[in-house]
This record gives structure tokens, C-alpha cells and sequence, in this order.
């Protein structure tokens, strides 16, 4: 994945978005969400970050991280290692559940990789690199706020895919997500 010219600053948190190709609502069904959420806890662990916010969404998620190694090269090389990997989990999973018209969807006509023949996510991710609480709060409660934005839920902690309930039920079930990290 291509580096964008952008300035990083040492001790930054980064706000990440992803999404799947064509916008497909692969996260309506919890096999798949369960595949994102194993890869976010394994990535947390071989990348040594925090998990400050999360929410998986129909077809996208949201990152707020804090990385030990605070550079362009370690998010891109973290992200590209995540949606390579998950991507693989996904299409097999896809394959299992005979997800024909998901997988036609994915299909690439004219793969640009050897052995590299769909595409679950988008090519690209987005990210931010995040130097102040205010927009720290900022970032973290649009997270929290889009399943109500959607309208999925009436109040974030209803969500069950969002750390909205880590920070207002105290509920780390879920996954572990690092809610006295950051102090506003």
C-alpha cells in the first residue's frame, strides 16, 4: 500500500477507517464479525498497540489505536498484514456458507496480483493521525454515535460491535479495549 505524503508526529494515536469492497454488508452476520475481532486482537498483540475505540459496522470499521512504533510505515504495514489476512478468512468463510453472490461480487475480472482473484476490502484505508484530546473525544465519540447515526440502535451501548459499551458498561467481553489509556 502506498504511502501518502503526510506528516506524522512521535506518540500519536490514529483514527483508521476501512471498508468493503462495493460496500457489501458482509457484518450483518457474527461468523464474520467474529473473524475481524480474533484479527484486531492478533494485529493489537504482533504490532504492540492499544485499542482506544472500535466499532465494526455492516461494511466497514473504525480504528482509534495507539501504536508503540508511531510511523506511517508500521499503520500501513499493519493495515496491508490485517485486510490481507482477513480478507483470506472472509472469502473462505464466504466459500463454507456457499456465498455465491457475495463472492461474484468480490470476484475480480482481471486479478492485478497472481493468485489474487477478489476483493473483500476497498484498496485503500484511511487514517489520522490524532495529537490532541479534543480531538481525541471527537473521534472517539463519532465511533461510539454511528451505530445511532444509522439507525442500528437507539444509544451506542446497544451496539454490541463498538467499545461504546467498554467505556459505558464496563463490558470488555467482547474484545479488550484500553478505556483508561486516555484521560480527557
Amino acid at each position: 500500500m502506498p504511502l501518502r505524503d503526510r506528516k506524522y508526529y512521535q506518540g500519536n494515536a490514529y483514527y483508521i477507517t476501512t471498508s468493503i469492497h462495493k460496500f457489501i454488508k458482509i457484518f450483518e452476520e457474527k461468523k464474520y464479525i467474529d473473524i475481524i475481532l480474533k484479527n484486531i486482537n492478533f494485529y493489537r498483540r504482533k504490532y504492540d498497540f492499544k485499542i482506544l475505540a472500535y466499532v465494526i459496522m455492516p461494511n466497514h470499521l473504525h480504528l482509534f489505536i495507539f501504536p508503540k512504533q508511531d510511523n506511517a510505515e508500521t499503520i500501513s504495514n499493519m493495515m496491508g498484514d490485517f485486510k490481507r489476512f482477513t480478507s483470506r478468512s472472509l472469502r473462505e468463510q464466504m466459500e463454507k456458507d456457499n456465498k455465491i453472490v457475495w463472492l461474484k461480487r468480490f470476484r475480480l475480472n482481471e486479478p492485478k496480483k497472481k493468485n489474487c482473484h477478489y476483493r473483500i476490502w476497498q484498496e485503500r484505508f484511511d487514517d489520522l493521525a490524532v495529537y490532541s484530546p479534543s480531538v481525541a473525544r471527537t473521534k472517539i465519540n463519532y465511533i461510539h454515535n454511528n451505530p445511532v447515526r444509522k439507525g442500528i440502535v437507539e444509544k451506542p451501548e446497544d451496539y454490541l460491535y463498538s467499545s461504546a459499551r467498554n467505556y459505558i458498561l464496563n463490558d470488555q467481553s467482547i474484545t479488550k479495549v484500553d478505556t483508561d489509556f486516555l484521560v480527557f
